[in-house]
């Protein structure tokens, strides 16, 4: 009995190790490239379909290509942490990755590493001039979460098999987000990244605009693809407790000077504002005065030639 147990407890946990993507790992605002040579089995050489063992190669360099740095196969070196482990760390926000993205690790500049077939996050490309198939790893920062911040549904479908969502997020993967089936209606949450997204529902293999959202863009199939825009929180504050009135307005408000009143709290006039990704303008108005933002030094100059306080959001 004991045996059994044992052997129950190794094999969920092979399960659950099972279920993380290769070649990388999410820390906090960092992407960490791994490479553990244990991990891998097979190498391509340069340009070719010749293919050799791993453990023939003697590894002197290991770095990691793909469409973020244009697939420059000697630019982003990794690290030798210990023996056969080699990582290298990047900032997420540096490598535009919302819509994913593709890797591989190269060795020796020479020798492209094979993702193995057990990989979640192995995906397969055709090369239609050739009609060969190549495999690569995929990096996506894209996660279900029960705390993300946008679900989706779709009422009713209740024969449906099978229900998935994919968009400019995924670079519209169509097996890699499944709806859940709950009473009545279809479910999934993800933590989407700030920005604009286009997304389609795909119904036992039949692709669909999300018939409740009436934010909608035309495709290059004469269709629609349904539309969601995830904005960012952000704070503004300004230290005084003598104004009587501060508001605040911007590019974001059609600088209507009204809109957005702040309140004090323990010495700051403060309000918390949803944003779009991008670079924003804005002012305080304090008792019918505007004035930029004394604690932020990123000033720049207007169409009209008005000095503002600019914010970047990311």
């Amino acid at each position: 009995m004991k045996l059994f147990i044992t052997f129950l407890i190794f094999f969920i946990s092979l399960m659950i190790m099972g279920q993380d993507d290769y070649g990388y790992r999410i820390d906090g605002e960092d992407i960490v490239f791994k490479f553990d040579v244990r991990d891998y089995s097979m190498v391509t050489i340069n340009d070719t379909q010749v293919k050799l063992d791993l453990s023939d190669i003697n590894i002197k360099k290991v770095a990691v290509a793909g469409t973020f740095n244009k697939w420059a196969k000697n630019d982003w070196k990794l690290k030798n942490i210990k023996n056969g482990v080699y990582e290298l760390r990047k900032k997420i926000k540096y490598l535009n990755t919302d819509s994913g993205a593709s890797f591989k690790f190269v060795i020796n500049d020479k020798f492209w590493v094979e993702p193995p077939a057990i990989a979640p996050n192995r995906e397969q490309l055709t090369l239609d001039d050739i009609f060969v198939s190549v495999y690569n790893l995929k990096l996506n920062e894209i996660k279900e979460s029960e705390n993300g911040n946008h679900t989706f549904y779709l009422h009713g479908y209740s024969n449906a098999q099978r229900v998935v969502v994919t968009g400019t997020f995924n670079n519209w993967d169509e097996n890699e987000f499944e709806l859940e089936c709950k009473d009545g209606y279809w479910e999934l949450t993800l933590d989407l990244p700030i920005g604009t997204h286009e997304y389609r529902y795909i119904v036992d293999g039949q692709w669909m605009r999300d018939p409740h959202n009436p934010k909608k863009k035309p495709n290059e199939y004469n269709e629609f693809n349904s539309v969601i825009t995830k904005r960012k929180l952000q704070k503004f504050r300004l230290k005084n407790v003598d104004f009587k009135n501060v508001y605040l307005a911007g590019d974001f408000t059609d600088w209507q000077n009204n809109k957005l009143q702040m309140n004090l709290i323990n010495g700051f006039w403060e309000i918390e504002i949803p944003l779009t990704r991008g670079v924003h303008h804005y002012k305080f108005i304090v008792d019918d005065i505007w004035i930029v933002d004394p604690m932020n030094n990123s000033v720049q100059y207007d169409k009209h030639d008005h000095i503002n306080s600019v914010i970047l959001i990311k």
